[in-house]
């Protein structure tokens, strides 16, 4: 695994915006491992797990390293969730206002599907062509859901 320098990134991060930054020791005592550790996960030499990257995501006040560690890191986030910037809060939101358009077509889609009881292959066909438009709807829901934690972290509002 070479990708532990978004775990540097991420501290280095939390060090530019925050009046109050970390180093590697402080950063590691907040994690609960030893600063080697912390080094090792920072340098790649070793994957931290999801309880660590949990952590990091929570002292750092990044959300986003969870998305990035699991779409860089893990089988199925490479998969099914590739990592793209989250969309600002208004951008995120005004797209999912645009976005009634796409869900009332799909629940139009969907209906015609499930009034006979019977899902034939033109009908697979008509909601595989859907499905991107509804990936992204589901990315703007996860922009608002982390936009929202960091504004959280921020200003120190429990969940």
């Amino acid at each position: 695994m070479k990708k532990g320098n978004i775990y540097r990134e991420a501290r280095e991060k939390f060090n530019d915006n925050n009046p109050c930054p970390l180093n590697r020791e402080e950063a590691a005592d907040r994690l609960h491992v030893s600063a080697a550790t912390l080094g090792r996960y920072e340098t790649g030499e070793n994957a931290p797990s999801p309880e660590i990257v949990y952590a990091m995501s929570k002292v750092y006040e990044n959300p986003v390293l969870r998305r990035k560690h699991c779409s860089e890191c893990c089988l199925i986030g490479k998969e099914d969730h590739p990592y793209t910037a989250p969309k600002t809060l208004f951008e995120s939101g005004y797209g999912l206002i645009n976005a009634n358009r796409v869900l009332e077509s799909f629940k139009n889609e969907l209906f015609e599907v499930l009034a006979d009881g019977i899902v034939d292959k033109n009908e697979i066909i008509r909601l595989r062509q859907i499905i991107p438009q509804i990936k992204n709807i589901q990315k703007l829901l996860s922009d608002i859901e982390i936009e929202i934690e960091k504004h959280s972290l921020r200003y120190d509002i429990d969940e």
